[in-house]
């Protein structure tokens, strides 16, 4: 069910390259889209790049509070990162072409990772 809710939200945005489903409180991704072609060591700095900016297990890294959003913007991508609402280390990363109208992406990745956290 996790693999088909990330696969039809990366389906849904073309700028989408990849998704992962991740648990701050063991910095670990714990799934993937199907698509996605990371390696091991890219999906690790992601999920550690998401505890950076999101913190983790209740402590912020780089505020006072731990955050529900963040989002790293380059010429080339869009990394954004989202944590689900009713269970805190549950966390979505995205990678997503520069393009992508960012606000609906970022309503729809929310749905997913609600309905994937709580399911």
């Amino acid at each position: 069910m996790v693999i088909d809710e990330l696969d039809a939200l990366r389906d849904k945005y073309e700028g989408c390259a990849a998704l992962a489903f991740a648990d701050l409180s063991t910095k670990m991704i714990l799934v993937t889209d199907s698509g996605s072609n990371l390696r091991r060591e890219a999906l690790d700095a992601l999920c550690a790049e998401a505890a950076l900016l999101l913190g983790a297990n209740g402590k912020p890294a780089l505020a006072d509070k731990p955050g529900d959003l963040a989002s790293v913007a380059s010429i080339a991508q869009l990394r954004v990162f989202l944590r689900a609402q009713s269970e805190p280390n549950d966390v979505l990363c995205c990678i997503c072409g520069p393009k992508m109208d960012a606000d609906a992406f970022v309503a729809d990745a929310c749905a997913c990772l609600d309905r994937i956290s709580s399911g």
